[in-house]
């Protein structure tokens, strides 16, 4: 297992051939990976925009289906069972599934969880499609539905705020209708349905999304979206949906289970997997739930304040936009104890002087989880996770090094480590390539 990451995208594909559980499935599995862009970094998404079943949903976040492979492929031993704790955007899931590999998989996002499973679910594409055609031909707009939600952001809906709106009056109106009709669809395909809708929200709104956030389009006043926009956009997102399962849906010899929740206890649910393979939210103040801000309150998944502020809480504590409740320090390491004092001595100096205890939850949380590893994992079995370095105040936060510290007196020995790619600090701090993003191998003692 010597730097698996980096094999050529033709190594990967062979290496995939002699991982697929059926010989029925080479020829698919060949012809999804070759779909994969190999000039793009193996630990992000970037190059997976064709993929079938990933090209359904922009995630940046995500690493590649080729990691995956790669790393079940570089193991010693045959891998029946594969856990991610972390599911994101299912890349983990769809290659297990492509393999004919079992997979066990966590995700807190309900929204992402459902994209996940749609990924994971052969709908018949014909029906689906004549299901689609029909719920529009029936959709019942209520142009006067522009009311937000108890507790959505008052921005998402024309006329917003100070003349700043997500969405025009007559798109929220006919996202809205869509969402209430596709409730009467089969429940795979109400499913399928509302991920296709969320993929084309942002592309449909008068904003653009990063880690940081909504930020308006320049422009954007000029620019208006329409009604006609929106399906003339989900119908292109279903027609690329529909081709994938027509060409990838076979049948796979193979379990897969989502698992919908806080993953350090939510892990609780998962009894024994060869291999796990996962990349946590890295500790760079980014919070996911606001990310998905759009897709989750026009979907329907968050309907009231409490219903978001109860799913925030159960993210990893990975940034300061929640007020975290103190707890019991867990983690052990002097490269962590280091970061802290050094933080703490920069607090002055930092955009939030919380950081210092989020970083410390957010090892205590890593920590918890490894807890659960070791549990689920054989002796000899492995835990592979990509994780990035985070800068705060000038202060590195070495997040490879801390972590291989943390976890090595819950029963886990680093047996690999390097560098996958470099990563631009925030703007805050000269927006250069500062940061490693790693690859951790650990196997259980």
């Amino acid at each position: 297992m010597t730097e698996f990451w980096r094999a050529s995208l033709a190594e990967t594909v062979r290496t995939s051939q002699r991982l697929a559980r059926r010989r029925v499935a080479l020829t698919d599995v060949c012809n999804w990976l070759e779909c994969y862009a190999e000039a793009a970094p193996t630990s992000s998404n970037q190059g997976a925009a064709k993929i079938p079943f990933q090209r359904w949903f922009h995630f940046k976040e995500a690493f590649s289906p080729k990691f995956v492979a790669d790393t079940l492929g570089s193991l010693p031993y045959k891998v029946d069972r594969c856990l991610d704790p972390f599911g994101g955007s299912g890349t983990t899931a769809v290659t297990c599934r492509m393999l004919g590999i079992s997979s066990e998989i966590i995700e807190v996002n309900p929204f992402l969880a459902d994209l996940i499973e749609a990924k994971l679910t052969p709908v018949p594409a014909a029906r689906f499609c004549e299901s689609y055609d029909r719920l529009l031909s029936e959709l019942e707009i209520e142009l006067g539905d522009s009311r937000a939600i108890d507790g959505m952001p008052p921005t998402m809906v024309e006329p917003g705020v100070k003349g700043r709106y997500v969405f025009a009056a007559e798109v929220y109106a006919t996202i809205r209708a869509i969402v209430r009709a596709s409730a009467a669809l089969p429940p795979d395909e109400a499913r399928l349905l509302r991920v296709l809708l969320g993929s084309v929200l942002v592309s449909n709104s008068n904003v653009t999304i990063n880690g940081k956030g909504r930020r308006y389009r320049r422009g954007w006043e000029t620019r208006p979206r329409s009604a006609a926009d929106l399906i003339a956009s989900l119908d292109d997102a279903v027609d690329l949906a529909a081709a994938d399962l027509t060409s990838y849906s076979g049948p796979r010899r193979a379990r897969h289970v989502v698992h919908r929740g806080d993953a350090r206890t939510a892990l609780t649910r998962v009894e024994q997997a060869d291999v796990v393979v996962f990349s946590p939210p890295y500790p760079n103040s980014f919070d996911y739930t606001d990310v998905y801000n759009l897709e989750l309150w026009m979907l329907g998944y968050l309907k009231s304040s409490p219903d978001n502020r109860t799913l925030r809480h159960q993210t990893l504590r990975s940034h300061v936009q929640m007020k975290w409740r103190a707890t019991q320090p867990v983690a052990a390491s002097k490269s962590l104890q280091e970061t802290l004092d050094a933080l703490r001595r920069a607090r002055s100096d930092l955009w939030n002087p919380h950081i210092p205890e989020m970083i410390g939850f957010y090892f205590d949380d890593l920590a918890l989880i490894f807890a659960q590893f070791r549990r689920i994992l054989p002796s000899g079995r492995h835990a592979v996770v990509a994780i990035g370095d985070s800068q705060y105040g000038g202060v590195h936060v070495d997040v490879a090094s801390i972590l291989v510290e943390c976890v090595q007196p819950l029963g886990f020995r680093l047996t690999e480590r390097g560098a996958i790619r470099s990563m631009r600090n925030s703007s805050q701090h000269g927006g250069g390539f500062e940061l490693s993003e790693h690859c951790l191998v650990f196997e259980r003692s």
